[in-house]
């Protein structure tokens, strides 16, 4: 066997997804709206499922519910419906007790962006 290093590196613009990423650094739920038929997804999706891919930019108000969880070595990941939304997201879990099944957006960190899930905030309380 031979060893040999490769380094690559890349930009990689978001492109049509520019708002959701922003948002995701921001802290923000940056979700796309279909014109026709008002189907909201996030992420968002370049054609919604009734085959339009007219859609505006909409934000939600980033609270989430798990639906599944798991937690690991690496970490604690769910799939959770943001509220407002009707599609599925995978996220990343960020101090949020096994018992906690709802969450809110939290700013992304680092050079890629994520969707990480915190606690709600107290003052989102009613």
């Amino acid at each position: 066997m031979i060893d040999h290093r490769l380094v690559l590196d890349y930009h990689l613009p978001p492109g049509w997804m520019a708002p959701f990423v922003e948002g995701l650094a921001q802290g923000q739920t940056i979700a796309r709206r279909c014109e026709d038929c008002a189907r909201t997804s996030f992420p968002p999706l370049r054609s919604c499922p009734c085959g339009a891919s007219a859609g505006a930019w909409v934000e939600l108000d980033g609270t989430a519910q798990i639906i599944h969880r798991t937690d690991g070595q690496d970490g604690s990941f769910a799939l959770v419906l943001f509220d407002g939304a009707a599609t599925h997201s995978v996220v990343r879990l960020d101090n949020l007790a096994p018992d906690q099944n709802i969450g809110r957006l939290a700013k992304s960190t680092g050079p890629l962006p994520q969707i990480i899930l915190g606690p709600e905030l107290e003052s989102s309380h009613p």
